[in-house]
């Protein structure tokens, strides 16, 4: 693992083009590539795997969110927060020592999941499939961690190639499967998480002139900082994923495998929107950060405002191209009935526009050590909230559609208790 420089490995012309384009339009870009490649496995999946495999697929995917989660709260959302007053030394270190953290991180999970599916599928503890995940988890949390290196050090073009590269070893490997008519869950976790290996045998470098001050090493005063945002960041991320994602294990364990695969197919349809959030976040971090040691808070609420216009109209064009689908129904899975599709996409659609909304305030007030504090309040009262509504009320109805409209109230009550920290008279 080398520290290779992107502006001597890559090639000049194209970084030299890429250089040219506005950042935010690169970032999302690179994020779209990573977003596409989801959305083409899920929806192969949807249509060449039956029930049983397409849950694990999804279980899988949302124990991944959570150690990508644990990973950013960890040290990458730390990270970008303390990077304006890192040395170039200090930059170099934590993006190795990053590297690592993500390992550990994978292999604990890859146990968790494998009990998990040991217990409750009564399947062999060291299964194929569950070494499979652990490796999976392994090269795409290495990819995450390059991913934020490159993010963090504003080298867009040099991260576009990358993400362009693992599209196409991605489009490669599943094609291949796809021709041979062996496509399975086990092969497209694998198209998606081998490209990660290019992550393990690179990482971009940091340059001369990126120099920052008052830390110039990975020494107890830096894991002080780290910890101080860390600290609450954590059980934050664990109270966001029980809200967001873990809903998944608790309707696998109680309603069975139908009703997950039928809420999970019109949900991942939206995963481009899941991921360009993601993106939007990577990229406006570091944005929020620069603005927060400037001080200045005005530009910081003007780009919440256009930020929040700019995603709502995202997320109602890709509504509209989803309900669009009806005209074409073979595209639709057979248990899913075009009437509840629409249904669906309509309040999948609520849901993620308001956590979009959510994400653009908490992402304002994590640039500052003291806003870990209070996003993590502000989550563990809507995801408390969620589970005090969801579970009474599925018990009384099986309607489909009320889990992503309490989960859109849930996240309305977040974006409410977050309005005033960012916009009130006591701002900071």
């Amino acid at each position: 693992m080398n520290s290779i420089s992107t502006s001597k490995r890559l090639p000049g012309v194209s970084l030299s083009l890429l250089g040219r384009m506005p950042r935010p339009v690169l970032s999302f870009a690179c994020q779209g590539m990573v977003s596409g490649i989801s959305f083409i496995a899920s929806f192969l999946l949807l249509h060449y795997a039956d029930k049983g495999e397409y849950t694990t697929f999804v279980l899988f995917i949302n124990a991944y969110a959570l150690l990508a989660s644990l990973q950013n709260a960890l040290w990458l959302q730390p990270l970008v927060t303390l990077s304006g007053k890192m040395s170039r030394q200090a930059k170099s270190l934590a993006i190795r020592f990053g590297i690592w953290l993500s390992l550990v991180i994978a292999i604990l999970g890859g146990i968790l999941f494998s009990l998990y599916q040991h217990f409750t599928l009564a399947t062999s503890f060291l299964s194929l499939s569950g070494l499979v995940f652990l490796f999976s988890f392994m090269f795409l949390l290495v990819r995450d961690s390059n991913r934020s290196a490159w993010l963090m050090l504003g080298k867009l073009p040099g991260l576009f190639l990358h993400d362009f590269a693992y599209l196409l070893a991605f489009i490669a490997i599943a094609g291949a499967a796809w021709l041979e008519h062996s496509l399975s869950m086990v092969l497209i976790v694998l198209a998606m998480s081998l490209p990660g290996l290019m992550s393990m045998l690179a990482r971009p470098a940091v340059e001369e002139e990126s120099v920052g001050t008052g830390i110039d090493a990975l020494d107890r005063q830096f894991a002080l900082a780290v910890w101080s945002c860390a600290r609450w960041a954590l059980p934050g991320v664990l109270v966001t994923w029980l809200f967001s994602n873990g809903y998944w294990f608790y309707l696998d364990s109680v309603e069975g495998k139908t009703m997950v695969a039928t809420l999970a197919a019109t949900r991942l349809f939206f995963t481009p929107i899941g991921l360009m959030i993601q993106g939007w976040a990577a990229y406006y971090r570091p944005v929020f950060s620069r603005l927060e040691h400037q001080e200045a808070q005005a530009e910081k609420r003007r780009l919440i405002r256009s930020q929040g216009w700019t995603c709502s109209l995202l997320v109602s064009g890709f509504v509209l191209i989803l309900l669009a689908l009806l005209w074409y129904p073979k595209i639709l899975p057979a248990y899913l009935p075009p009437a509840l599709f629409a249904q669906l996409v309509l309040a999948w659609g609520m849901y993620f526009l308001v956590q979009w909304l959510r994400n653009i305030f908490s992402t304002a007030l994590l640039a500052d050590a003291a806003g870990y504090r209070v996003v993590f309040k502000a989550g563990l009262a809507g995801g408390v909230l969620f589970y005090l509504l969801f579970i009474p009320a599925n018990l009384l109805s099986h309607w489909l559609v009320l889990c992503p409209l309490i989960l859109c109230a849930s996240e309305l009550f977040i974006l409410a208790s977050l309005w005033r920290p960012v916009f009130g008279s006591n701002a900071r």
